[in-house]
């Protein structure tokens, strides 16, 4: 009974490990690298092409989400290094899908801090409802964004609208600052003066 035990704990403790090492957490001290793309590029010598797996996430519940108001540091925006892919060409062109899968990670760190702000804000529902519908909420405006940004870019052909995007969405995050990951929101009534 205690090999087992010993075992499972050593399995659930390794497979964090690894899942760890292949996630990257969006920050603006790390702008992603073409070393951050690890899965085999599939190039049939046709274009050269770029894959991200990025993806927002929470985890709370319980005892967290009760006795802390500032859920911030639960929300988190990933990049799966293991998943995703670039294939490598033309110094060019490696970097603009490089500014464009940047951007789409910004992309996220945005839909991120929405989320934040969310269960911030709507306290109440959070609580009572619990955190999908506010996620599904987010992740609905962050589609139609996201949809836009791709759209606009062509797909990350016009290095003109990443770098247009990437201001816009830049800016956007300097105005939600105060819910990055590692920040403590200001209480409501000095937020709205």
């Amino acid at each position: 009974m205690i090999k087992k035990l010993l075992f499972l704990v050593l399995f659930a403790f390794t497979a964090t490990v690894v899942w760890a090492q292949n996630m990257l957490e969006w920050s603006e001290d790390h702008p992603l690298t073409v070393k951050d793309f690890e899965a085999p590029a599939p190039n049939n010598g046709q274009m050269q092409t770029v894959s991200g797996s990025f993806s927002v996430s929470y985890e709370f519940g319980g005892l967290s989400l009760i006795s802390t108001r500032n859920l911030n540091q639960y929300v988190h925006a990933n990049f799966q290094k293991n998943a995703s892919y670039i294939d490598r060409a033309d110094a060019a062109t490696t970097n603009r899908l490089l500014a464009y899968q940047q951007l789409i990670f910004n992309v996220y760190e945005l839909q991120a801090r929405n989320l934040r702000k969310k269960f911030y804000d709507e306290r109440g529902k959070l609580l009572t409802k619990g955190p999908g519908l506010l996620y599904q909420e987010v992740a609905a405006e962050h589609s139609v964004l996201l949809g836009k940004v791709e759209s606009e870019t062509f797909h990350g052909a016009s290095m003109d609208e990443i770098k247009r995007w990437n201001e816009w969405v830049l800016q956007e995050l300097e105005k939600l600052n105060e819910f990055c990951k590692d920040c403590k929101p200001s209480k409501k009534k000095n937020r709205n003066q």
